[in-house]
């Protein structure tokens, strides 16, 4: 009788699970079993990176890479490796993901805004919001887990109120005086956008997807973070959009990605002023 193979998610699983049992080893038979796992760990590393060298040789090699790249757990194998480089913000949003659930237990949540250079701008919401001192100790348990696994953000800070990330309602919001002086960039108006239909938006200082889901405007940079290919070609089907290179699917009220949960969207705070799309980059 043929076994079945085991999906993604559950030999993810049960690598979790091996791991957690190893932690309550002895410490010398855990130590051993560590280095182990270290050791078979660096010999996939290096056959797999003679692959890769190999793939890469001839077109028809870089193609196949490509293709067997779109699949969640090649991807993840590559990305554990160093083979994919992730992005700064996928990164800082995989870390956000850890300590997401310590800060639900404790009635709040995180949200990352943005991050510009070795700074991270998050929100903290429940009761992690304001200026209790539970708030000041979840927003350094934030920092500090940050901080510890991407050592090139120097600096976590709380997000000013002005700054909303990914999209705001369909209304006029306070009147900021001139947007343009504020570092707001004009878009389209919001007759442009027709709902479930990406548009893009070029700009100098960046390629912008703008899509509009039941009376809401999002903005997110243009660019898979899978393979950095363009979204605005991509279908919408309710709140999510599949990405038209490789097929990753994300959704657009978070920006997170359905296809390989450590991938997120970048996302952009958008405000509507007469009735035109302003959205502000950095």
């Amino acid at each position: 009788m043929k076994v079945q193979q085991e999906d993604f998610h559950a030999l993810a699983e049960r690598v979790d699970r091996v791991l957690a049992s190893i932690k309550e080893l002895p410490e010398d038979a855990r130590i051993k079993a560590l280095e182990l796992k270290k050791a078979i760990e660096a010999f996939h590393e290096h056959a797999l990176r003679k692959l890769v060298r190999t793939f890469r040789e001839t077109d028809a090699g870089k193609e196949l890479l490509l293709k067997a790249a779109e699949d969640p757990a090649v991807y993840a194998i590559f990305s554990m490796h160093g083979i994919i480089k992730q992005d700064l913000f996928t990164r800082v949003a995989a870390v956000i993901e850890e300590v997401r659930p310590y800060l639900r237990s404790h009635g709040g949540d995180v949200e990352l805004v943005k991050v510009d250079g070795e700074t991270v701008y998050v929100r903290l919401h429940g009761a992690c919001a304001g200026c209790s001192l539970s708030a000041v100790t979840l927003k350094n348990g934030v920092e500090e887990a940050i901080k510890a696994r991407v050592p090139e953000i120097e600096y976590v800070l709380m997000a000013e109120d002005e700054v909303a990330s990914g999209y705001l309602p369909l209304h006029v919001i306070d009147d900021a005086g001139n947007l343009e002086q504020s570092g707001w960039l004009q878009g389209p108006s919001i007759s442009e956008l027709e709902e479930g239909r990406p548009v893009r938006l070029t700009r100098e200082e960046c390629d912008v997807l703008l899509v509009r889901i039941d009376g809401k405007v999002m903005a997110f940079r243009n660019q898979c973070p899978h393979m950095g290919m363009p979204l605005d070609g991509g279908l919408v089907e309710g709140s999510a959009i599949t990405c038209p290179w490789h097929g990753f699917r994300f959704d657009l009220s978070t920006g997170e990605c359905m296809t390989a949960p450590h991938v997120q969207l970048e996302p952009f705070p958008v405000r509507v002023e007469d009735q035109r799309v302003w959205i502000r980059l950095g």
